[in-house]
């Protein structure tokens, strides 16, 4: 697959404010390419997706190269420490939750891959990833999240189920959840990549399983500018 041909239509198709993201789950360590040598400071999985959005930065980082502990085990780098894992961060110092157990139900349903069977994450612009990404992150505005639903939907019909909780946007939600599942997941973001991240307030998160980009991206192209056509007369 072209990736670089795949995100310059995304960006036109979409216009989008920044580029698509590829994201690699290593699995296994022969498989982190010798030329990339790992990033020097610990960050925050958001912030290395919009420096790749943003800035064209690639960053390949271990478990212990992920400053945002929930982030590293949301795309199975690690578990999840105590203090996320008993929900007492949620409830107790950030308030989002009314209790404890309500807080642990959140965390507990969050979509994410077997801890520890990701050893390693490359996280790069789609048009020069130097590694065949498990899932591509798109950012953008609402009209930009609505086109790939109707992307999905064109051939098959049905609904689309978006699975997010306002916690953790960028990681279970648009990483974690399509990872597993292999199904496209729309979130409305959260507060800790608005804080940390500085995604904004208008902007949605939306993950696509890479075996399903090029089918998403094809329909796009055929269809997108009609439906915009359509909707702007």
């Amino acid at each position: 697959m072209d990736y670089a041909e795949m995100s310059n239509k995304l960006v036109d198709l979409l216009k989008l404010n920044g580029k698509p993201i590829a994201v690699s789950l290593l699995k296994r360590t022969e498989d982190i390419p010798g030329e990339l040598k790992e990033i020097g400071d610990p960050n925050r999985y958001c912030q290395m997706l919009q420096n790749a959005r943003f800035k064209g930065i690639v960053s390949l980082a271990t478990a212990n190269k992920h400053s945002c502990k929930g982030g590293a085990a949301a795309i199975g780098l690690e578990d999840y420490p105590d203090n996320i894992k008993t929900g007492a961060l949620y409830f107790e110092k950030l308030g989002k939750e009314i209790s404890l157990g309500v807080a642990k139900r959140v965390v507990d349903n969050m979509p994410r891959p077997v801890p520890g069977s990701t050893v390693a994450t490359v996280v790069a612009p789609l048009e020069n990833t130097p590694t065949k990404p498990d899932v591509i992150v798109v950012i953008g505005n609402t009209l930009a999240a609505r086109r790939i639903v109707h992307a999905v939907i064109y051939r098959h019909g049905g609904r689309m189920n978006a699975n997010f909780a306002g916690i953790q946007s960028t990681c279970a939600d648009a990483t974690g959840s399509p990872y597993t599942t292999g199904e496209v997941n729309v979130s409305i973001g959260c507060d800790g990549a608005a804080k940390n991240a500085g995604l904004k307030d208008d902007e949605m998160v939306v993950g696509i399983p890479e075996e399903l980009l090029e089918d998403i991206v094809g329909i796009l192209a055929e269809c997108a500018p009609g439906w915009d056509e359509w909707m702007r007369t």
